[in-house]
């Protein structure tokens, strides 16, 4: 957690104002093919989300921009802001509650259950067609940022870009179309 605070005090002082955080590989590789921005301009968070979050508003940033795969975001749709697997899971949890509140049935959610990833889970959704499937996705998004934003106590301005290599979707939260438009005008600028 040491180097995400070295890291992100490298960034401020080069005069950023936002801070651009992935969770990890797949995040790094997503930063710059899906968004377009630079890697260089990114702090790595691993697993420590909530923590990046405190760190930029204790540091004084104006915005962060969280960018991650599902496979962890999920789990900070549940409040779940460490997203190593020793301190919690609630994957699975989650997307049925997102699921239930989508109105899936609940023959679906219970085979969901037994899936190990997001991306299997995520195949059995799609059997209750597109609208239960995008809906649960908007209900997940929404949940995400919900508990970012209660994280950042409006101390700063929170986005998150969520992703699926398995499957097409893109899910932006809070600011965070604004905030890929500001720091890429920082990175050019």
């Amino acid at each position: 957690m040491e180097t995400i605070r070295v890291e992100a005090k490298i960034r401020k002082a080069a005069g950023d104002r936002y801070l651009l955080v992935n969770l990890g590989n797949y995040s790094g590789s997503f930063v710059e093919e899906g968004l377009g921005l630079s890697l260089d301009r990114s702090v790595q968070c691993s697993n420590f989300i909530g923590e990046s979050v405190d760190i930029a508003a204790e540091l004084g940033f104006d915005g962060i921009l969280i960018v991650g795969h599902i496979g962890k975001m999920v789990k900070v749709g549940a409040g779940i802001m460490n997203t190593h697997s020793s301190m919690a899971d609630g994957r699975m949890e989650t997307i049925i509650t997102c699921g239930v509140l989508a109105g899936i049935d609940g023959g679906i959610l219970k085979r969901v259950a037994d899936c190990v990833t997001v991306d299997a889970a995520l195949d059995i959704i799609l059997e209750a067609g597109e609208e239960k499937y995008s809906q649960l996705l908007d209900i997940l998004g929404r949940r995400i940022a919900f508990h970012l934003d209660q994280r950042a106590k409006e101390a700063l301005t929170v986005g998150s870009v969520v992703f699926s290599y398995k499957h097409p979707f893109l899910l932006k939260n809070g600011a965070a179309d604004h905030l890929i438009n500001l720091i890429s005008e920082e990175s050019n600028g």
